[in-house]
């Protein structure tokens, strides 16, 4: 079980503090809240989803994910990880 972050993409247009982010993702939503809340983002901003929950993490918050343990991925592995996700809400 772990937490992601893919890349760091700008949102310039965002009209947000910070304007560049990338996704915290994880196998489980309980590791994900233990993971935004160890890097101080309120639970309020979660992303609900059925299989793309997830935190926009502010670029400046990426360094500090990693060192907690959150590991760097592609966008072709956010995709896969997104498809198995969805494969198992397909199931039940």
């Amino acid at each position: 079980m772990a937490c992601y972050v893919d890349t760091v993409r700008s949102y310039p247009d965002a009209g947000l503090r910070h304007t560049e982010f990338c996704h915290l993702l994880a196998d489980t939503r309980d590791e994900l809240h233990a993971m935004a809340e160890a890097l101080g983002i309120p639970q309020r901003f979660f992303q609900d989803h059925p299989w793309r929950w997830h935190h926009d993490l502010p670029a400046p918050l990426r360094p500090r994910a990693i060192e907690l343990g959150a590991i760097e991925v592609t966008m072709h592995e956010v995709g896969a990880l997104l498809r198995r996700r969805r494969a198992a809400v397909a199931r039940g």
